[in-house]
C-alpha cells in the first residue's frame, strides 16, 4: 500500500531522470511533490538567506518548517522572546501557524 501512495510523485521525477539521463534534475522542473519534499526545498533557501528555520521530519513522509519570530512591539521595535511557527507549504502557502495551535497539529497529523 505504500508504494501506492509514494508513486504520484515518484513516477514523473522518475521520467524526468530518464529524460535528462542525470539523477541531478533542476529544481525548476519538478511539478510534483509532498511535505518532505517542499519543507526541504524551503529550509534549503531559508538557509540561504539566513532565515533561522527547522526542519521537522514526522511520520508518513510528513515535514514541516519551523521559524522563530518575533512580533513587532508598537515602537517598531522586535518584541522577545520570539515565538515558533509552522510555515504552510501546503494548503495555504506562506501562511504562519503557531506551533501549539490547533491548526498546526492537524498540519503536523495529516
Amino acid at each position: 500500500r505504500e508504494s501506492l501512495s509514494t508513486f504520484s510523485y515518484e513516477l514523473p521525477i522518475g521520467q524526468l531522470k530518464v529524460e535528462l539521463n542525470s539523477n541531478i534534475i533542476p529544481i525548476g522542473k519538478i511539478q510534483t511533490g509532498i511535505f518532505y519534499h517542499r519543507a526541504l526545498l524551503f529550509k534549503a533557501l531559508a538557509d540561504r538567506i539566513a532565515l533561522s528555520c527547522s526542519l521537522v521530519r514526522g511520520e508518513y513522509n510528513r515535514a514541516w518548517n519551523e521559524v522563530m519570530l518575533c512580533d513587532e512591539a508598537q515602537d517598531g521595535q522586535p518584541k522577545f522572546p520570539p515565538k515558533s511557527y509552522i510555515v504552510d507549504l501546503m494548503h495555504l502557502p506562506g501562511r504562519l501557524m503557531s506551533t501549539d495551535s490547533p491548526e498546526a497539529s492537524l498540519y503536523q497529523r495529516l
